[in-house]
């Protein structure tokens, strides 16, 4: 999705919910469920995906801490 696209989205979805004074901690699952309704789910997907690049990053970056630990260790000897 396009990030004019979804930040539209996401001002009509937060003036909804000042509207229907939503606050606090219900504020972000109402937003997740009315901006997936406003793309007919798109959001969803494009969500999912984003934390699977986000894990995904998430591990290389641990692995490559792990390796550059391993030769700190191995220089020490």
């Amino acid at each position: 999705m396009k990030s004019e696209e979804i930040d539209a989205l996401t001002q009509q979805a937060l003036a909804e919910a000042t509207v229907k004074g939503i606050t606090g901690k219900a504020v972000t699952p109402f937003l997740l469920a009315r901006i997936k309704a406003l793309t007919s789910g798109r959001s969803l997907t494009t969500n999912i995906a984003l934390i699977k690049h986000n894990a995904e990053v998430g591990a290389r970056l641990a692995l490559a801490l792990a390796h550059a630990a391993r030769g700190a260790c191995s220089n020490r000897r």
